[in-house]
């Protein structure tokens, strides 16, 4: 799922993305009304460990503390992204399921928008520590989660965000889950590819 611009997009396996049906549900997201607190010209990056540095230079001289929204727009050299394959009941743990059925795509030369998620530390637990990196196209036809990309100039935008609100489901698939169980590894390593 990618929310950009008021607009809710589905990459799906196949490496297009669609807008996605009112209908549809998700089992966690993060979404915020993006208010540009700042922004900065970047330029030649390597990869997307080099965009972390960037960007957590922005965050650690604005507030470590805070949540982070981030658009990162321009044309990008290279673009390394994945989506998995739907996923059918019983559902499998995500770490699991992109064992299987994780599916990589790469373009070169695509202008689009990297829209980024900063958690703080302090927030491990409910949601995982760090950068989180999704990709939509300008034409709104191709994206994903990113594992890698390199771009020589591009204009991150960015909203610092001290607050949050937590939604809850009552149904009973919910209710009846184990979350007691630590999947903290498993998380780490989905989205951030650490062991």
């Amino acid at each position: 799922m990618i929310v950009l611009d008021g607009k809710v997009y589905q990459a799906l396996g196949d490496g297009t993305v669609q807008e996605a049906d009112e209908s549809e549900t998700v089992p966690f997201s993060n979404v915020t009304f993006f208010d540009i607190d700042g922004s900065e010209e970047l330029s030649d990056i390597g990869d997307v460990n080099a965009l972390k540095e960037k960007l957590t230079s922005i965050v650690e001289t604005n507030g470590k503390n805070l949540f982070y929204f981030v658009k990162v727009s321009g044309t990008f050299n290279e673009m390394n992204v994945r989506s998995e394959l739907k996923q059918e009941k019983p559902y499998r743990s995500l770490d699991k399921a992109l064992a299987t059925d994780q599916r990589e795509f790469k373009y070169e030369n695509i202008s689009g928008t990297v829209v980024a998620l900063y958690c703080p530390d302090y927030m491990d637990g409910l949601n995982t520590p760090g950068w989180h990196f999704h990709f939509v196209s300008d034409d709104r036809t191709k994206g994903g989660h990113i594992l890698d990309l390199k771009f020589d100039k591009a204009t991150a935008e960015y909203d610092a965000t001290p607050e949050f609100e937590m939604c809850l489901t009552d149904n009973d698939g919910f209710q009846k889950m184990d979350l007691a169980k630590d999947v903290t590894a498993a998380i780490r390593k989905v989205e951030t590819n650490e062991e």
